[in-house]
């Protein structure tokens, strides 16, 4: 009986230390889920923010490869991309964000697809999507 009495106080000792534990991940946890939500509204606001512009220079490209003044688009998806700087390593740090949308244009009975990417407002680039200028009914 010996051998039980020096393993109540070790297991006494572990079962206040996991409470304690326990305690420690609710407090870091009830202090990380403010910065997790405040992220996720930041990359909303980011992406908002960017829409008008990346829709605008999607209209551009797409208007001039339909000859198409009229044609109308809309943003099909979107998401917040990271890009790591150059030379940075992949550790992070120094990377930039960007914000990445799908848009379709649609006009003179021709569509198209375009990938826009946008680092701010002044800075977006449309790149051509797969599937080229399909024609569509009349």
């Amino acid at each position: 009986m010996k051998n039980l009495n020096i393993v109540d106080p070790i297991y006494r000792q572990l079962a206040t230390s996991s409470k304690l534990n326990h305690g420690v991940r609710v407090a870091v946890a009830a202090l990380a889920l403010p910065v997790l939500i405040s992220a996720c509204a930041t990359e909303a606001q980011f992406l908002s923010q960017n829409a008008p512009a990346a829709l605008n220079t999607a209209l551009a490209r797409g208007r001039f490869e339909l000859n198409c003044p009229q044609a109308t688009g809309s943003v099909l998806s979107q998401k917040v991309t990271y890009i790591n700087g150059i030379g940075m390593g992949m550790g992070g740090g120094g990377g930039y964000e960007w914000t990445e949308y799908t848009i379709g244009i649609r006009g003179c009975g021709k569509q198209a697809v375009f990938e826009t990417m946008c680092r701010d407002p002044d800075n977006c680039n449309a790149f051509a999507g797969n599937s080229g200028i399909q024609q569509f009914g009349q």
